[in-house]
């Protein structure tokens, strides 16, 4: 009877793998996506020209991913340096509170008045201190003092859940595993004892006094996340249509973002933006969905780091650009 155990056991590990990499309407809705030679073009020109004019943006890394989701085919996909990994600020936010409702979906967690007092906070002011408190719920963590090998052990793969959340819908480079912090103390213990944990995979180097295990995210992966919350493939419908509205931006109701995504679509009449901006030291970023009356979307994904930082109009002038192109032109056949 030995024999058999043991080939179960060896098997096992093939199993789960199996299971987590099955296939689900995520996964398949992904593997649709096509870089498209149009779609590219357009970027390039768009992005090209804003250069041309901006000598502070051409001291400025950008990384950009665009999608065209268009009326309901495959996604479309241009880029601009969309696969390499960069801080994503508060960008980081949406995630999380996709990971609330998806957690709540599967059991893990109830979205209790607590909670949804955090999140508003998290998403509404993008609060350090209300991100801190959902990190904490979403993966059963509490701050404090360093902890020793064994409880460390547990807290680290605890902290680990968000990623392993997104590697289930079929998304590998999004590294979303730290709240963000407003460095008055805030940071300490056994959150820095994580951060400084190199045998986490971040895809960002360490220069210098930086932590290993930072949060990283591609633009590329960014636009992924948010198609699929675009098209109700993350979570239910009912679901992903309360994200959206959480992430609604107006500029006029919010004028800090009239240099963002929202502040660009809205020069051109009836479109709607959910999204959510991200600015810290020198990332200046912002990652949305972009809609109009129809339906017809497209996700945009900007990310720009400076030093000195960047906080021109590039982000609200290619969203501008892109939305006449794709929403107020003829759908492709």
């Amino acid at each position: 009877m030995k024999a058999p155990r043991l080939a179960l056991a060896l098997l096992a590990p093939l199993c789960c793998s199996a299971v987590r990499a099955e296939t689900t309407p995520a996964r398949e809705y992904l593997a649709t996506i096509r870089p498209s030679a149009e779609l590219q073009a357009m970027l390039d020109r768009a992005v090209e020209a804003q250069f041309a004019a901006d000598p502070k943006l051409r001291r400025t890394d950008v990384r950009i991913a665009l999608l065209d989701l268009g009326d309901g085919g495959a996604p479309r996909l241009a880029q601009h340096n969309g696969e390499t990994p960069i801080y994503p600020a508060s960008v980081i936010k949406f995630a999380y509170l996709m990971a609330a409702y998806a957690f709540q979906e599967q059991g893990r967690l109830r979205i209790d008045p607590e909670l949804d007092d955090a999140l508003t906070h998290m998403i509404r002011e993008s609060s350090n201190s209300a991100t801190q408190r959902v990190v904490a719920r979403l993966t059963d963590t509490t701050p404090g003092p360093e902890l020793s090998p064994e409880a460390y052990a547990v807290f680290r793969k605890h902290r680990l859940v968000v990623e392993d959340w997104l590697r289930t819908l079929g998304i590998t480079d999004l590294h979303c595993v730290n709240p963000t912090y407003d460095g008055d103390g805030d940071l300490f213990g056994r959150d820095a004892q994580f951060l400084k944990d190199r045998s986490v995979a971040s895809a960002l180097p360490a220069h210098g006094d930086e932590f290993p295990n930072r949060n990283a995210m591609t633009a590329v992966g960014t636009a992924k996340l948010l198609a699929l919350l675009a098209t109700d493939r993350a979570l239910s419908p009912a679901d992903s249509e309360t994200v959206r509205l959480r992430m609604k931006r107006d500029p006029i109701e919010q004028p800090h973002l009239a240099a963002r995504i929202a502040g660009g679509a809205a020069r051109l009449p009836g479109l709607q933006v959910y999204a959510k901006s991200g600015t810290w030291g020198p990332i200046y970023a912002d990652a949305g969905i972009v809609r109009d009356a129809s339906g017809r979307s497209f996700v945009l994904a900007v990310f720009t780091q400076a030093s000195p930082p960047y906080r021109g109009e590039f982000i609200a002038d290619l969203t501008y650009q892109v939305a006449r192109q794709l929403l107020q032109s003829p759908a492709p056949r």
